[in-house]
């Protein structure tokens, strides 16, 4: 198979900027960056200097550069949409970062686009690359924790520095376009996707300590999937400690617990008398790396599967079936916590 060299134009150079840098470093054997963009002049300058790129502070200037195929776009919530639509139209390919738009007729207009420009387009999902939840898909196609009954998530670490900043973006609902639901929820909803199915319904309830704040800072949303199996997952930017992720999976013959903060990271427990449970060798344990390394294979994964004119390994339904579940979570939440269906 033929394998066609990226130039890659990156637009949004913030704290997530060097995964996508560290992937693309990875990925240069199919991928070069010749182009990078940021508002704040000195950022683009700073890094267009490492890589040999060409700054810029509009975007529109980045989409006019004939050499750049490929778009990566790291920006806030709100321009997604307008980004990623106007890179489709230069005729680029585009990856961007999680959520994929604010709102589910956004996202099926960027398929819609992207497909009949035959481009591909892809979101930045880290969780499909993290190895501890390789390894649950693996036990799960291995039939070892049985039939799933119960699965929960959490999503714990502080965002207070931004949410306490009446001018930064995620503190605003017109930045951030929503709080702990739409920024940290599509990583849950995701994962509850990719590995268990889609859901049926649903319940969502916020709430909000920073005062200044626009958008919550804590949340649950809790349910049933199509399956039957039940659901819960909460979301809290007011835990002071490095951000990190939990699953638990409570299955037929078996539980098994994820969580990056501790050592051993993942433990199977064999049923009801199981006190010790069995530590999950193959999941490292790595607090401050797991979720970097997760969003690098990402970057590369995505570079390496357009040189080779396939599929991206995250498929862009998935990513506006994410923000469909969020759409009815909010509808919940604006109800008082009503079941609602997706």
């Amino acid at each position: 198979m033929s394998v066609k060299k990226l130039a890659y134009g990156l637009i949004g150079l913030g704290r997530i900027n060097r995964a996508h840098l560290e992937g693309l470093r990875r990925a240069g054997d199919v991928a070069t960056i010749v182009a990078v963009c940021d508002v704040d002049r000195q950022a683009a300058e700073r890094v267009a200097a490492e890589c040999g790129a060409q700054p810029h502070t509009d975007y529109r200037e980045l989409l006019k550069d004939s050499r750049v195929n490929v778009v990566d776009i790291a920006l806030p919530h709100n321009l997604h949409f307008e980004v990623a639509n106007a890179a489709l139209a230069a005729g680029k390919h585009v990856l961007i970062e999680k959520p994929m738009a604010p709102s589910t007729r956004e996202c099926e207009d960027l398929i819609a686009h992207a497909r009949a420009k035959g481009l591909a387009l892809s979101v930045a999902h880290h969780g499909r690359f993290v190895t501890a939840y390789l390894e649950v898909q693996r036990l799960l196609k291995e039939g070892a924790l049985g039939t799933p009954r119960l699965i929960r998530t959490l999503i714990y670490g502080s965002e207070f520095r931004f949410l306490t900043d009446a001018k930064h973006w995620r503190s605003r609902a017109a930045g951030s376009i929503g709080g702990a639901i739409m920024d940290s929820g599509p990583h849950s909803i995701f994962l509850l996707k990719w590995l268990f199915g889609e859901i049926e319904t649903l319940r969502a309830f916020t709430e909000k300590l920073i005062d200044v704040s626009e958008v919550e800072d804590n949340a649950i949303v809790m349910g049933r999937l199509k399956s039957g199996t039940l659901f819960t997952t909460q979301y809290t930017f007011t835990a002071e400690n490095f951000f990190s992720e939990r699953l638990e999976v409570y299955g037929s013959k078996g539980t098994l617990v994820i969580d990056q903060l501790r050592d051993p990271p993942a433990v199977f427990y064999h049923g009801e008398k199981d006190l010790t449970g069995e530590v999950i060798k193959s999941i490292p344990f790595d607090p401050s790396g797991w979720k970097f390394r997760a969003q690098v294979d990402g970057v590369e994964a995505f570079a390496k599967a357009v040189a080779r004119g396939a599929a991206p390994p995250v498929d862009p339904r998935d990513a506006a079936y994410v923000i469909r579940v969020i759409e009815s979570a909010y509808a919940s939440v604006r109800s008082g916590g009503n079941l609602v269906g997706v």
